[in-house]
């Protein structure tokens, strides 16, 4: 069972957006992939930064990486990738063709990533097709 840190966002989002969240952290706190992205979504001082550091209070530093999405096609190389990203500047690489292919290979061999943006339609639209969008007010 998750934490009281993780509980208490229950009361901020929808029960299925709740529900997802619950399920894919503990995929990944039991060793299970998953096979989409995260987005949070919403404007600034919404909670987007705050549940992500919840997630990685809960789960811990050997279960959590940050890496910045321009730097994205480096974790190829890195042999420590943690089993959840924090990726920072998810439109940042709106029309980077290799950088959203290799997130996008990323998530096809079962990588979580968990992403933020105030600025949805600043997100390729393959990486939406691939992420799990939970709205954040």
């Amino acid at each position: 069972m998750v934490s009281n840190n993780i509980n208490k966002w229950e009361k901020y989002l929808t029960t299925d957006d709740y529900v997802y969240l619950v399920q894919y952290i503990e995929n990944i706190k039991n060793g299970m992939s998953n096979d989409t992205m995260i987005i949070l979504v919403g404007p600034g001082r919404s909670g987007k930064s705050t549940l992500k550091k919840d997630i990685h209070s809960y789960l811990g530093d050997e279960l959590c990486g940050l890496y910045c999405m321009s730097d994205a096609r480096d974790i190829i190389y890195d042999e420590t990738i943690k089993p959840l990203v924090f990726f920072d500047g998810i439109d940042e690489i709106y029309k980077n063709k290799k950088t959203v292919q290799t997130v996008l290979n990323f998530i096809k061999y079962k990588q979580s990533f968990i992403a933020d943006t105030q600025n949805m339609e600043r997100v390729n639209n393959k990486l939406i097709e691939r992420s799990k969008i939970i709205r954040m007010t």
